[in-house]
């Protein structure tokens, strides 16, 4: 079962990247929008740590998304 988790970690870092990327914005700015610690939003979005369901629901709402759309994109499905 870890591995999977590992698995869905890297794709929703590589959503919630791609989402960075493309609202033409940066960590730091989503980071303070959801009211998370720069340094901790950094850590984990590089894959050193999990996401608690908490902070994945406020970094939704900081990229104006739902939780599930932060979770379930899918790699052709990101644009």
């Amino acid at each position: 079962m870890g591995n999977n988790t590992a698995e869905i970690t890297s794709a929703t870092n590589e959503t919630i990247l791609h989402q960075i990327t493309k609202r033409r914005t940066n960590r730091n700015a989503v980071a303070a929008r959801a009211g998370v610690p720069s340094s901790t939003f950094n850590r984990k979005v590089d894959g050193h740590g999990d996401w608690t369901v908490k902070e994945l629901g406020q970094i939704a709402d900081a990229l104006d998304m739902k939780l599930p759309e932060v979770l379930l994109q899918e790699q052709g499905a990101r644009e």
